[in-house]
């Protein structure tokens, strides 16, 4: 960091690379669920497939259900920061911050020989139904963030964060909501999975504040008997986070053709508003299409905005000093006091009974009173 001469101004910056070494624990584990460590086998559904064969070989199964890449490298990331920092009055601190990351090597997984729903096999005798790991991902992420903070005085202090970002891949390397694998529609258009990552939120703002009683005038310091028992040295604080949704994929729940992977086709977009819905649904099943025989879908991978988040947290807490060596700590905190109803995503399985639909609600209010007493 850099101090400018004359002016409370402090300018940081820095650049980074990072290894992801972590990729070969379930490499390992998935290469040793198979021959010659053990026997698994993909078989394609048919009509005379029962549990007494059901682990028979046939010339439709694959002993197999994984490869890896043998030219297979670790990823890596390139990061670099800018960062400017100012004192501002009424002990405040203004930081504004560049960040941008760079993933190359991503792990990328597709269906080799595989072929889309209604066209002809156009290799029979080609090996199907297992799952290639590659390195020939990437990602890209951008994001400038603002940051208020209130510097402790008179018992008071709180930061406020504002982040503005935008991530994309075609193979996430990591980070938050990213660890499922992603596995290709189309295994000749592995560009075509290029889109949002999965944890994507464009929006977020935080805040954090705390208040400690007994600080100053106004906060009781002066107060004595049991006025001052009751007010001071209680520690107030919250915490409220709210932001975008993340992106989700609309999918069309029927398997991968020699295969037994369901999840990774997509439908057709008709052109139609996707939040355009009707009453009871938030997103519109009319913004889709099944796919013609012997196609796949054009809809993009993470191009749907799931719902907006917000949670809200809040405590209080104060430490009794008792006789002797005894004390006691109260604490006492509330999930959601608001009790406001968020949804984490919808349902995005086109032709299913619940699309359009949320999945589940985030957590109902809670509130939890504790005692401790220490000796």
């Amino acid at each position: 960091w850099r101090p400018i001469a004359g002016d409370s101004m402090v300018v940081r910056a820095g650049f980074g690379t990072t290894y992801n070494t972590s990729v070969y624990q379930n490499i390992a584990v998935q290469m040793a669920q198979q021959s010659p460590l053990s026997k698994s086998l993909s078989v394609q559904n048919s009509g005379n497939l029962t549990l007494a064969n059901g682990f028979l070989q046939s010339p439709n199964t694959t002993s197999n259900t994984f490869a890896i890449d043998p030219n297979f490298r670790i990823g890596y990331t390139h990061t670099w920061s800018l960062s400017v920092q100012r004192d501002l009055p009424a002990s405040l601190i203004l930081t504004g911050t560049y960040l941008g990351i760079k993933g190359t090597r991503a792990p990328q997984s597709f269906l080799p020989n595989t072929w889309p729903s209604g066209a002809v096999n156009p290799c029979p005798s080609c090996p199907t139904g297992f799952t290639y790991l590659s390195s020939n991902g990437n990602s890209t992420r951008e994001a400038a963030q603002f940051q208020l903070r209130r510097r402790l005085h008179h018992g008071f202090t709180a930061t406020a964060n504002y982040t503005w970002s935008k991530a994309i891949d075609n193979g996430a390397l990591g980070g938050r909501g990213s660890g499922g694998q992603l596995i290709a529609q189309d295994w000749q258009n592995l560009r075509g999975e290029r889109g949002l990552s999965p944890f994507d939120q464009r929006h977020v703002v935080t805040l954090q504040t705390q208040y400690s009683t007994g600080v100053g005038v106004k906060g009781g310091t002066l107060l004595d008997g049991w006025r001052g028992t009751i007010v001071k040295d209680w520690t107030i604080s919250s915490g409220l986070t709210a932001g975008t949704g993340t992106p989700l994929s609309p999918i069309l729940f029927q398997p991968v053709r020699g295969t037994g992977v369901t999840g990774t086709i997509r439908p057709n977009y008709t052109g139609l508003s996707i939040y355009d819905a009707p009453d009871g649904l938030y997103l519109n099943p009319a913004a889709f299409s099944a796919p013609a025989p012997g196609t796949w879908g054009n809809a993009g991978r993470n191009t749907i905005t799931g719902p907006s988040q917000f949670t809200l947290n809040a405590a209080m807490a104060r430490t009794f000093r008792l006789r002797d060596r005894y004390s006691m700590d109260v604490r006492l905190e509330s999930q959601n006091p608001l009790n406001n109803v968020r949804f984490p995503s919808w349902n995005t399985t086109y032709l299913g009974k619940q699309f359009g639909l949320p999945g589940s609600a985030n957590p109902m209010r809670t509130v939890q009173l504790s005692m401790r007493v220490r000796f």
